[in-house]
């Protein structure tokens, strides 16, 4: 596979300078053997710093949600909303399609069974 010319000519464009960048910060380091070469000061900066705590939400008058619930149908009413073609989770509508089962490889325990002789 031959690479694109144009994402060629982009890598080397965004490359060359961070090359040529750390070059050049490289030959300005103090040396790490020299106990007298000055270097800036440590700074510590929590992560927490700009920690924002989540405010308290409301939930809500939880007898009128009982209310709702009960007058859609109950639980069985949501249940039988997600088993219905077209629920959430298939992208055309339809039920998904069982999984294919592969045949065992050599030496993948093929002689096991399942339960009423089935493999």
């Amino acid at each position: 596979m031959r690479p694109n010319r144009t994402f060629m000519a982009i890598c080397i464009a965004i490359a060359t300078p961070a090359y040529w960048v750390s070059t050049a910060s490289a030959q300005t380091r103090a040396d790490p053997a020299d106990p007298g070469a000055r270097v800036p000061a440590a700074t510590y900066r929590s992560p927490f710093a700009d920690y924002r705590a989540l405010g308290d939400e409301s939930v809500g008058n939880w007898r009128a949600a009982n209310d709702e619930v009960g007058r859609i149908g109950g639980w069985r009413e949501y249940a039988r909303d997600a088993q219905a073609p077209g629920a959430a989770g298939t992208a055309s509508g339809e039920a998904p399609a069982p999984p294919v089962r592969q045949p065992n490889p050599p030496g993948a325990h093929g002689g096991h069974t399942m339960p009423g002789g089935k493999q």
